[in-house]
Formats: C-alpha cells, structure tokens, sequence
C-alpha cells in the first residue's frame, strides 16, 4: 500500500513538473517579439552616417556586436543588416537615455534587424547633437544614370560622387537622401511620386528601348510605346518605370531673329513665347545642352519644337559657316538704341523710315544690288565718320521704339572696326594684331551674341568694338585681308583677347575687373613690356619682351608681382625706363590735380558706383582691429580727412583705395571704381608731352599713386602721378606700335601679351 501511494506521488511530481515547464513554454511564447516586417538598414549605411559625422564613438567595437542570434539563416544577410545589439552598443556609448535617443527596447530582440524607418529616426536626434554645423542634409534626387567604377551619379540637375552601394540599384526612382559636402551618403526611401522629364532628347529608339540625352546625361529606358528616334518628348516614371511617352514633333526652321528672356522670332513664323522648360540641344559635334544664349543669331542652323504655342526645345542641327554678324548702331544722339526717323540712301533711292510709320514686330531691310555698293544712312543729330554701310541695314519696330541693325560680312564689318580702334599709321604688323583681336572679339559674340533681344550680335560702341567711328583706310583694310579668317586661341577654346591704349611699363590681369568668372584666362599675362638689347646693334633679333615669368632684365629688374608694395610701384612711377616700348608716348606718364576737393561730388560718385555694384562699395564698421567693411548704402561722408590706396593689384593697379571721412570711411574696389570716384570730370590731365586734356567721367588709367594736400586734417585736394591708358589687361596698342617698328611679326606681338595662345585660322 504504501509503495502504491509512493508510485503515484512520483507521478504526481513528473505530471506537475511537465505542467510547469509547459506554461514556462507558454509564458515565453507570449512575451517574445515578433520580428518587425519592414526595409531593413545595413550596416553598411549605417557605417558610412557615423563616420560621416566623425562621432568620438569606438565604430569597429559597435559593429564588433555579435549577430549569431540574428533570426534568420543566411549568413551573409547576418553580415549585412544592422542589428539592434549593434543599435545598444551605439547607443550606450553616446549616452542614448541623456540625450532622448529613442531606444526602441519594446519592439526589438537584440539579434532581430533594424528597420529603416527607426533608423533613420534614430539618427535624426544623433544629427542634432553631433552635427551642429549642418554639414549633413537631406535632399531629393531622381537618378538617370551610375557609374559604379568612378563612383558617380547623375540626376536630372546634379552630378554626385557616392558612398552607399543601393544606389547602384535605384534608376529612376525619386528618393529622400543624405548629403554631405556634394557627396551623397545614403537613401533615407524611396518616394511614391510620379516624375516627368520635359522636353528629353531621344537619340535612338530600337526595341522597345530607348538611348535618351537630358541635362549632360545619356541613358537608356525601356518602354512599351517608345517614341521615334530624334524626337524631343516629356518621360514620366512612377517606381523606377516609364509609364508614359509624351512626343512633341512640331517643329519650325527659320533664321533666328532675336531671343530675349521670355520671346524667340524667328523669320517667316513672327515671335513665339519661350516655354519655362526650354531645351536647347547642339546635335553636331558633342552632343551637349546650351542655353539660349548660345543659339545662333542671324542664321537658320537650328529647329525649333513647339507645344502649346510656345517654344519648348531649340535643335541645333548643324554648325555651318558663321560668317555674318549683326551690329545694333546706337543713336548717339540720345544714348539709346531707338530713333524716330532715318533716311536711306540704296542703289540711288532716298527713302525716309520712320518709327510711326512700322507696326510693332515689323521689319524692313535695305543693300544695295552690287555687292561692292554701300547704304547710305542719315540721322539727324547723329555723327559718323563714316555713312556708308556694308551689307544690309534692318529696321524694326520693338516695343519701346525704331532700331536700325547692321547685318554684314565679319571680314567687311572688321574693315570699319579696325581703323576706329587702332590709328592706321601704325605699322602693319601691330594692324595686323589688332585685326586678330578684333576678329576674335567678334567671333566670340556671334557664337553667343551679346544683345541677343535687339536681333544683334554686339553694338558699334565701345561698350564692345568701335564700329565706322573712322573711315575703312587702306593700311587697316590690308591688315584684315592677310589675317582673314585667323583668330586666337587658348587650347581650343577663343582667347578673351582684352586690349587698350597705353601701358606705363607694366600690365596687369583680367583680376580688375572683380568680374568672379572662374573662365580660365591665366594666359592673359600682367608683366613688364620692355625691350632688352642683346648686342650693341639694335637689330629686331637682338630684342625680347622681358615677361615677370621669364625674369629677364630691363632697367627695372622688379616683376609685376613686386609692384603691387606701394613703395615699389612709387619709386618706378615717377621715373622713366629707357627700354619701355612706351617710354615716348604721351600716355606713358601723366599728372592729374584737383585743387579744391569738393566731398559731395566724390559721395555721389561714390553712390553712383554703389548703384552699379554694391559688393564693390563698402563701409567701415567699427574701428580699430575689430573694424570690418560691410556693404550697405552711404548716405554721408562728412568731411575727407584721408584718401590712399589700400591695396594693389598685379602690375601695380589701384585695386582698393579707402576713403576717410568725417561720417564715414568708404573702401572701393576696382580700378574702373577706383578711376570713377577720383575723377571730378573739371579737372585736367597734363601728359608727358605737355599736351592737356580733361576726361569726363574716368582717369587714363588706375597706375598711379596719390599726394593729398590738407589744411589741417581736413583734405583740400590732391594730385595723382600715374602712368598709362586704359585698363591695363591684354595687349598694349601702343605696345604693339613700339614691337612693329622694331620688326615684331604680328604672332609674335600678340604672344608677348597672352601667353601659351597661339594664332590659328
């Protein structure tokens, strides 16, 4: 009996024991987590967000966090996702709790992956803490194309190095990223949005496939009703798919007329409205996208696409022979570009044109049948020197009142540009110089025109080349005719071939103008223009230009980098050096007085200069070692109490000359500022000559040094020293006349003033 009562109590304890260990079974079974469904971050993302931010975290212990409990089994997805013991490693070495950090300890086991989404609102908080300076940012992308060797994407608006490797796989897509830099870092999501590229180039069209081109980007995309091949059409994506083809194929050809901002004319079909979305593709040669800017005025190289009503894409099919250009003549009478009235003198027919007499878009064209003939044109209160045009005068009716443009041979046009830019009794050879650098000039604005929404490549001004301000002269015609066609280049690319009157022994750089191009014009050289004597015969051979690179020696042995200390430049300044090519003209050295300094007249100077550009105008803030300049409007400047150039550029140019006032110390940049503000327009310049003359409303040049005279501490006036006509960048005219009398062959003037370009055809 009591072995009976002894074998069921056994079993009653095996029974409870199995009953306790079934409901532990089932008390873990309830409290373990189910594994969240979602995208999943990687560890390689995760990586590159931490070092991207350079965290003082231990980044090899974090990812060091075991992953063999991680549910699944696939031993390279246990390598590849971030788990959350990874995550509380991170966590607690930044002290996660302090910070408010979400831990997320309710909704992960330590081996499960983490979820994108939490992720990234993890690292939300970990940027405000750790990324202060907001050098990560996020932005939106839609990527067309990858290329994985170099590491680079692009987008329709961007090119991006990369770090993450799941942009290799997103074409197509819109997508929320990280930035850093340029770089892109990572992908937050992808967005369920549509996306539509306007106005694409489709290249080819084979299979279903199309070879695309848009914003500098080739790429390729499937489709199931692709346009035809040399369409311009609008794609539109949706999750990384082509779902619509949009074809635009009408099109229009004509000679292009003019293009402002928002209107293109083009001849035979009026003015059309530029869409917002403007495409400009050039198909020849390296297929490319342009702007506007760059169509070709004054000829019917490009097709134009038309939706809507208004001009989409601009096809720039071929180049052709770009040997017109278009000159827009100003009415000099009033200093704009319209007229009221002008009369025509063609093939022995007077006709008077009046703007009350065209209707608004409407334009007649008059030349002469001989080609050898010329169009006579009469204004009244207008003045040239020469009346007579080549080629076809063109009248048009704008908005705002009559033009009159010049529509000619580039050669021709050079015949009357020439002699107004340089005196014909210069040798031929520095004519010949100054034919290449007019050509060039030239050419540069029929590749993309200056005054594209007047019809016009430049003006006859010297806002560009001076045009019919002299008669066309034999010597200037011939210097044309041998160089036709030759122009300057750097590379294979136009030169900018800047020139001016008179150097006073050094030139500077195109820094001057403080323009901020980032073209490179490197060759544009600021040095020393003298002649050395090699022997005792002053022969043409014997002589050099002495360049601030090459070092090579004149009476003055400093560089043009050693100009820019004041006392440098005052001591070359007020003496002259035999071997300058300039040394006798009269420009090569001047004087300018002031003898009663008026302070208004120079506070509106200064206001005026300030309303051309502000960021050139500046003001003192402050004084002492914590002033600083700002810029902002002058009202007052009280009375002056100093003037003195602050700073020199290469060559010795005035660069920044401060101005002290009662009220106010005024900074101005620039030489053309600098040449604005110190001339009071009553005053004479006396020329080493003797000769005297009294410039309007600019100094000859900015080489100069400045004496004040003071009563007191107030300034009376003041008297400049300076040397030199015009602004001092590029080729020296009256440089170029001293290498032509000495025997310089024309190549060999203009590589004196612009290093490593070479003249070709």
């Amino acid at each position: 009996m009591n072995e009976k009562f002894r074998n069921i109590g056994k079993l009653f304890c095996i029974l409870a024991g199995l009953v306790f260990l079934f409901c532990l079974w089932l008390h873990q079974q309830e409290s373990r987590k189910e594994v969240p469904e979602g995208e999943k971050i990687t560890v390689e993302d995760v990586r590159i967000l931490l070092e991207a931010l350079e965290m003082p975290v231990d980044v090899e212990m974090i990812f060091a966090e075991s992953n063999q409990e991680m549910t699944t089994n696939d031993e390279t997805e246990q390598e590849t996702y971030f788990t959350y013991n990874q995550y509380k490693a991170l966590y607690e070495q930044i002290g996660g709790t302090e910070k408010g950090i979400p831990d997320f300890a309710e909704k992960y086991e330590g081996s499960f992956a983490m979820l994108k989404e939490d992720w990234y609102a993890a690292y939300q908080f970990i940027l405000a803490h750790y990324d202060t300076d907001s050098s990560i940012w996020k932005t939106t992308i839609f990527i067309l194309q990858v290329d994985e060797q170099e590491k680079k994407l692009y987008t329709q608006n961007s090119e991006y190095s990369y770090c993450s490797s799941s942009f290799e796989h997103s074409f197509f897509c819109k997508e929320e990223v990280y930035v850093k830099g340029g770089q892109l870092l990572t992908s937050v999501r992808k967005l369920d949005e549509r996306t539509i590229l306007e106005n694409v180039w489709v290249m080819e069209s084979t299979e279903g496939v199309m070879d695309c081109f848009y914003h500098h980007v080739m790429f390729q995309v499937n489709g199931e009703n692709p346009a035809e091949r040399e369409q311009i059409a609008d794609l539109t994506f949706e999750n990384g798919k082509l779902i619509e083809v949009q074809v635009k194929s009408d099109k229009i050809r004509g000679k292009l007329l003019s293009v402002s901002d928002n209107e293109i004319e083009v001849e035979g079909y009026g003015t059309y409205e530029i869409a917002d979305n403007l495409e400009v593709y050039k198909l020849f040669g390296t297929l490319e996208n342009q702007g506007k800017e760059d169509l070709m005025l004054g000829y019917d190289y490009t097709d134009f696409v038309i939706w809507k009503d208004k001009i989409c894409a601009a096809l720039v099919a071929r180049e052709g022979e770009l040997d017109q250009i278009r000159v827009l003549l100003k009415n000099t009478a009033d200093g704009t570009y319209y007229y009221e009235e002008a009369t025509v003198l063609a093939d022995g027919e007077e006709i008077t044109v009046t703007a009350r007499g065209l209707e608004e878009g409407e334009r007649i064209s008059f030349q002469a049948q001989a080609l050898t003939d010329k169009v006579m044109l009469q204004i009244d209160g207008v003045d040239k020197a020469d009346n007579a045009f080549r080629g076809k005068l063109e009248f048009c009716k704008t908005k705002q009142g009559m033009i009159i443009v010049n529509e000619l041979p580039l050669e021709e046009y050079l015949y009357a540009v020439v002699p107004s830019e340089m005196p014909a009794s210069y040798p031929l050879e520095a004519l010949k110089a100054q034919a290449v650098c007019a050509r060039t000039y030239a050419y540069r604005y029929i590749l993309q025109a200056g005054l594209g929404e007047y019809g016009a490549h430049l003006d006859d001004t010297t806002a560009y080349q001076v045009y019919h301000n002299i008669s066309e002269n034999a010597a200037t015609t011939t210097a044309v005719k041998e160089t036709t066609g030759m122009m300057l280049y750097y590379g294979e690319e136009l030169a900018q071939n800047y020139y001016y009157s008179t150097s006073c022994g050094y030139g500077t750089d195109a820094n001057v103008w403080k323009s901020g191009s980032e073209q490179d014009v490197s060759y544009i050289l600021a040095g020393k223009y003298a002649k050395q004597l090699a022997g005792e015969e002053n022969n043409a051979a014997d002589i050099t230009v002495a360049d601030n690179e090459q070092g090579m020696e004149s009476n003055n042995t400093l560089s043009a980098q050693d100009m820019t200390q004041e006392e440098n430049f005052a001591a070359f300044i007020q003496t002259v050096d035999e071997l300058d090519f300039e040394k006798d003209e009269p420009w090569y050295r001047w004087t300018y007085e002031i003898k009663e300094l008026d302070a208004k007249k120079i506070l509106s100077r200064i206001q005026s200069r300030y309303q051309a550009n502000a960021s050139l105008i500046l003001k003192q803030v402050g004084e002492g070692e914590s002033a600083y300049y700002v810029s902002e409007p002058i009202e007052e400047i009280g009375e002056i109490k100093n003037i003195q150039i602050e700073k020199r550029g290469v060559g010795g140019v005035a660069d920044e000359l401060v101005i002290t006032g009662s009220r106010a110390t005024i900074k101005v940049i620039s030489e053309y500022n600098i040449r604005s503000v110190l001339c009071d327009g009553d005053s004479e310049v006396i020329r080493q000559d003797g000769s005297i003359t009294v410039p309007g409303t600019l100094l000859p040049s900015g080489f100069f040094i400045i004496e004040t005279g003071k009563s007191g501490e107030e300034v009376i006036g003041y008297k400049l020293l300076g040397g030199g006509y015009g602004h001092g960048v590029g080729m020296s005219q009256n440089g170029a006349k001293a290498m032509g009398k000495l025997g310089y062959r024309y190549q060999e003037i203009l590589g004196t003033f612009f290093a490593d370009c070479e003249v070709q055809e």
